[in-house]
């Protein structure tokens, strides 16, 4: 009797080992499911890492090419302020002509022609707008050296 006792007792305790065994395998399972886990999302941080390197490296890029034109453009802006100034000049002399133009319109219809004072206005009105777009340098390839178009 003594011996089925101690076998019951060493079948008790195998159920005990292969149970233990069961329950150290699920957790060797759970933790190496971790490790996996974590290796993947270590993994997807370092892609997305990569990604953030490279849109920074992009952006730098940019902003030096960016840097650059404001220098290009930098150089440019004062002679594209003198032709600005000179084509605000230009619709000046127009408004100027059309004034001119109008009131002499309105004398040719009041008493059926213009009188010589202001026929010499309008000649001094298309004058005017000839010597303002004469000024103008519009396809000037060359930067201007330091001296004002108007002198």
């Amino acid at each position: 009797m003594h011996k089925l006792i101690h076998f019951a007792d060493l079948r008790n305790f195998y159920k005990d080992m292969r149970e233990a065994l069961k329950a150290a395998n699920r957790r060797a399972g759970a933790q190496q499911g971790l490790v996996t886990k974590a290796r993947k999302k270590i993994e997807g941080l370092q892609q997305q890492l990569a990604a953030v390197e490279q849109e920074r490296l992009e952006l730098l890029a940019y902003r030096e090419r960016a840097e650059q034109e404001a220098g290009q453009l930098a150089e440019l802006l004062p002679r594209f302020r003198g032709r600005l100034l000179q084509v605000q000049q230009i619709e000046q002399a127009l408004t100027n002509l059309a004034d001119v133009k109008e009131a002499v319109d309105q004398q040719d219809r009041q008493s059926g022609s213009p009188t010589r004072q202001s026929m010499q206005d309008l000649k001094r009105a298309v004058e005017n707008l000839l010597e303002r777009a004469d000024a103008v340098d519009f396809f000037e390839d060359e930067p201007e050296s330091g001296h004002d178009p108007q002198s």
